[in-house]
C-alpha cells in the first residue's frame, strides 16, 4: 500500500472528512492494483512500495514526509514519485467509493448514509463529485507519465558520475532517477518508442488535440501501429518509413527530410482522427478527417515522386522497395536515334535470323 493515513489523503483532498483510513482501505488497494500499477509497471510499483515501507518503519517517517510536502521542500526522486502516485490513487479511490459510501447496507435493508453536521448530498452533487475525482485522477496520471518521461530523457543525457562524487546528494538523486527510469521501461506505459512516426504525446499534440494526455496517447498506440504498418506501409514502403523515423529520432537539418517527416506525420494523424475511439470525434469531423487523410497521402506521394532525384543515397536505397519508386531511365531508353543495340536481326555477320511474327 502507498497510503496508510488520513493525513496523506488530505494532502491531495483537504476537504474530505474521513476519520479512519480503514473505511476506504479497500478502495485504495483497488486503485493501486487496477489503476496505478499498469502505469508504473510491476517492477517500479514494487520498488515504490518498498520505499514507502521504509518510510513507515522509520521514526516519524510518514509525518516527516508529509511535512516536507506541505513545506514545499525539494524531495528525492522516490519521494517525489510517491507524491504523484498517491495523488493518482487518492482521487481514483474517492471516485470509486462515493456511490457505495453513500449507501448503508444493514441487516434490515438499505439506507442512505448521512452525517449529522452536514447537509444531505443529492444525486447531482454525488455525480459531480465523482466526475471531478475521475478528472483529477486522469490529470494525475498524465502528471505521473510526464514526470517519468522527463526523468527517462534526463537519464539518457546524464554523464557517468566520477567515483569521487558517488556519495554526493546529486549523485544519489541521479542514481535513483536512473533506477526509476530503468524499471519504468518494463511497463507497457513506457512509450518513448522510436519505431513510430509519431512516437510521443508531445509530437501527436502538434497534429491532433489530445489535450497533451499521455494516457490517451497510450490508448491510441494500437491504432498508430495499424495505420503505419497496414495503411501507409504498403503505399510508401516499410523500409522508407523506417528510414524517415530513424532520421526523425536522430534529428536533422535537411529541409527535404524534415518536410517528408512532417507530411508523413500529417497522414498518420488524419487517419488516426478518422478511426480513433479514444477521443470524441463526431461523424462530420470523422468524414472530413478521412478526406483530409486521402489528400495528405496523395500530397506526400506526389511530393516523393517529384523529389525522388533529390533524395540522398541512403534515403533512395530505402525508397527502392516503395511502389512509388521510379527506376532511372536505362541507356537504351535515353540514347535516342543514334543508339544501336548489340544485336540486330539479320545484320551482316549475324549467325541467327529471327522471322518476324505474322500478325
Amino acid at each position: 500500500m502507498l497510503i496508510s493515513t488520513t493525513e496523506e489523503l488530505r494532502l491531495y483532498s483537504p476537504a474530505n472528512a474521513i476519520d479512519h483510513i480503514e473505511s476506504i482501505m479497500g478502495f485504495l488497494d483497488s486503485s493501486e492494483q487496477d489503476f496505478l500499477l499498469e502505469k508504473l509497471g510491476q517492477p517500479l510499483y514494487d520498488s515504490l512500495v518498498e520505499y514507502y515501507q521504509t518510510l513507515r518503519s522509520g521514526e516519524d517517517g510518514i509525518s516527516e514526509f508529509i511535512k516536507q510536502v506541505t513545506d514545499g521542500a525539494t524531495l528525492p526522486p522516490y519521494a517525489r514519485l510517491l507524491t504523484v502516485a498517491q495523488r493518482v490513487v487518492t482521487f481514483d479511490a474517492l471516485g470509486r467509493s462515493v456511490n457505495i459510501q453513500a449507501v448503508s447496507v444493514n441487516g434490515s435493508g438499505v439506507n442512505m448514509a448521512t452525517a449529522d453536521d452536514y447537509g444531505k448530498a443529492d444525486r447531482e452533487a454525488v455525480r459531480d463529485y465523482k466526475t471531478t475525482c475521475i478528472t483529477e485522477a486522469h490529470a494525475a496520471v498524465n502528471r505521473l507519465l510526464v514526470l517519468l518521461e522527463q526523468w527517462t530523457k534526463d537519464v539518457a543525457a546524464m554523464p557517468d558520475p566520477s567515483p569521487d562524487d558517488a556519495d554526493s546528494p546529486e549523485a544519489v538523486a541521479a542514481a535513483e532517477k536512473k533506477e526509476i527510469a530503468e524499471k519504468w521501461k518494463e511497463s507497457r506505459f513506457f512509450y518513448l518508442a522510436a519505431g513510430l512516426a509519431i512516437p510521443s504525446a508531445t509530437v501527436l499534440q502538434e497534429y491532433l488535440d489530445i489535450y497533451d494526455s499521455r494516457e490517451k496517447f497510450i490508448q491510441m498506440l494500437p491504432d498508430l501501429r495499424t495505420i503505419q504498418e497496414d495503411v501507409l506501409g504498403p503505399i510508401f514502403g516499410e523500409d522508407f518509413i523506417d528510414y524517415l523515423i530513424e532520421v526523425a529520432t536522430k534529428g536533422t537539418d535537411d529541409k527535404l527530410m524534415n518536410r517528408l517527416i512532417h507530411k508523413l506525420r500529417k497522414c498518420v494523424a488524419r487517419h488516426l482522427e478518422e478511426r480513433t475511439k479514444v477521443i470524441k470525434v463526431d461523424d462530420a469531423r470523422r468524414t472530413a478527417a478521412h478526406n483530409e487523410a486521402v489528400r495528405c497521402v496523395t500530397d506526400l506521394s506526389e511530393y516523393l515522386q517529384t523529389h525522388q532525384p533529390d533524395l540522398g543515397e541512403k534515403a533512395l536505397e530505402a525508397f527502392k522497395d516503395s511502389p512509388l519508386y521510379v527506376a532511372p531511365a536505362t541507356p537504351e531508353a535515353s540514347a535516342g536515334d543514334d543508339y544501336e543495340p548489340e544485336f540486330q536481326n539479320n545484320a551482316e555477320g549475324s549467325v541467327m535470323f529471327v522471322t518476324p511474327a505474322l500478325s
